[in-house]
């Protein structure tokens, strides 16, 4: 049984780095999951979605070539973590599996 502060179905916000086709992902999740992108700078896009579904955009993601950099309750925290990474010019690399 999991217990849920608050309201019944809570709100996340996923701060992901698309290395290419950020336009047409944007389109897959809306149309197959209604999850909305909420900001997008560059390749860096935040989309929102609730947090019992947010395992399987998390893994969703990662599977379609995405990197999931900061998954937050606000919106304002994804955006500094964003302005942290751009100031400081973190190269963002997909994490490759070797078989």
């Amino acid at each position: 049984m999991c217990l849920l502060k608050g309201s019944v179905i809570r709100k996340r916000y996923i701060l992901v780095f698309w290395e290419s086709e950020s336009e047409k992902m944007d389109k897959y999740l809306y149309n197959y999951y209604e999850i909305k992108r909420k900001y997008k700078k560059g390749n860096f896009s935040i989309y929102l979605c609730n947090q019992l579904n947010k395992s399987t955009i998390c893994g969703l993601i990662t599977r379609k070539g995405g990197n999931i950099l900061t998954v937050s309750g606000t919106i304002k925290k994804c955006r500094k973590s964003l302005s942290y990474t751009m100031e400081n010019n973190i190269h963002l690399t997909p994490s490759k599996e070797t078989p």
